[in-house]
């Protein structure tokens, strides 16, 4: 095909990755709408309440929130690669899982690590305080912990609300087995910020080699 490469998705249907001015990411209804719901789910857990803020705030286009996120049928393969790029980047996962979810090969969307954090939502006030005081260890640590409370929202959102260790970090079996060693101990928040704290000190003595970073899906 000279449109594009075909990619095999679940049930006989494809998505497409095709070039010029055609409609570029093709997927049934069904995908679409999953891909909404992690979406506007990923948009909470970045401490969003409303599209228009989170429109303001990230540079999205207004009403791209909600053309994605409630997959309305007159927008859905419509949207063209170099968009669905812009929109991971700003809800802030890999697009690798957005086209996996599009697949039918996923159904959960990865995390992604910005170069440098973007800034807190107006819902951050939410998390209860860090269990530490020194102002400079907090704010080291703070990239650290967003990203794994990113993960617990998004586990969340899936009606997980207690994840395990493994759930948080399948791809580190260290900080898998810290978060599950804590639980007794410590709330979700306070074993967060431990883990962030042990994983900013090992990228510190190692370049971040030492722990694995929270999965990518």
């Amino acid at each position: 095909m000279d449109a594009g490469r075909y990619i095999q998705a679940q049930r006989g249907h494809r998505v497409m990755e095709g070039d010029r001015k055609q409609s570029e990411v093709h997927a049934p209804p069904g995908a679409w709408k999953l891909l909404g719901e992690l979406l506007e789910g990923r948009r909470r857990a970045l401490g969003y309440r409303y599209r228009t803020q989170f429109e303001r705030d990230r540079g999205l286009n207004k009403r791209m929130a909600a053309d994605i996120e409630k997959a309305y049928a007159t927008r859905i393969n419509t949207f063209p690669t170099g968009t669905l790029r812009h929109i991971a980047e700003t809800y802030e996962v890999t697009w690798e899982s957005m086209l996996a979810v599009l697949k039918g090969t996923a159904d959960v969307l990865a995390p992604a690590s910005p170069a440098v954090p973007l800034a807190a939502g107006p819902l951050d006030a939410d998390r209860p305080p860090p269990p530490m005081l020194n102002e400079a260890r907090i704010a080291a640590d703070r990239p650290y912990y967003e990203r794994i409370m990113g993960r617990v929202d998004l586990l969340r959102g899936q009606g997980i609300s207690d994840p395990s260790g493994g759930q948080v970090f399948p791809d580190s079996r260290t900080d898998a087995g810290d978060w599950d060693n804590s639980a007794a101990r410590w709330d979700i928040s306070d074993r967060a910020w431990m883990i962030a704290d042990l994983q900013r000190r090992a990228d510190g003595r190692d370049g971040g080699t030492s722990r694995s970073r929270v999965s990518a899906g």
